[in-house]
């Protein structure tokens, strides 16, 4: 049963960073950490998988009923897990804490220049690199870059105020925006053609 007990730890740990990492939009994407969480993950669902099957075989004995247990629990750690992530649950509420910073910057910034600008500044708990202010009232803040990998290509991921739904400043491949609520959005974009 002591199986178990690592498997839930593995599941904890696992869950628990790919939570605080998805915090940073980005951040996972192009980290070589993404590749661990996702080898640590497959590991894991092996593990339930023989864990399950030792269970269903050895249902009679009696100390089968805290594996079952902590089974169990694993799957619904998992399960939360995987809820909160799909729908940005841990970076939802860090932007919730770190939104006043943004509105600051914005409210003592407010002059659109049409160009990308190097800031290096914290906002809240997020650095930002790049600051765009358009015309059509859109602020992009961009808080994380890397390479695609295929070649010279940046992928950026960041917030953005009042968006404008065609294009960024980062580029305009693969442009996704996603709502955060009061005109605020995180996006990811890349510079490919």
């Amino acid at each position: 049963m002591q199986f178990n007990l690592l498997l839930l730890i593995i599941a904890i740990f696992t869950c628990s960073l790919t939570l605080l990492l998805s915090i940073y939009p980005g951040l996972l994407h192009g980290l070589m950490i993404f590749i661990g969480i996702a080898f640590l993950g497959l590991l894991l669902a092996l593990g339930l998988a023989i864990s399950a099957i030792n269970l269903c075989l050895k249902r009679d004995e009696p100390s089968s009923r805290s594996g079952f247990r902590r089974l169990i629990a694993t799957l619904l750690i998992l399960a939360l897990s995987y809820g909160l992530l799909k729908f940005y649950v841990p970076r939802r509420i860090a932007f919730f804490l770190s939104r006043p910073a943004f509105e600051k910057w914005l409210a003592t910034h407010p002059v659109a220049t049409n160009k990308l600008q190097s800031i290096d500044t914290k906002l809240g708990i997020y650095q930002v690199d790049e600051y765009f202010a358009g015309n059509r009232g859109d602020r992009y803040f961009r808080v994380y870059s890397h390479g695609d990998g295929l070649g010279p290509d940046r992928v950026s991921y960041g917030f953005a105020y009042q968006p404008n739904s065609e294009g960024s400043p980062f580029g305009n491949a693969n442009y996704k925006i996603y709502r955060l609520g009061d005109g605020w959005y995180w996006f990811q974009v890349s510079d490919d053609w």
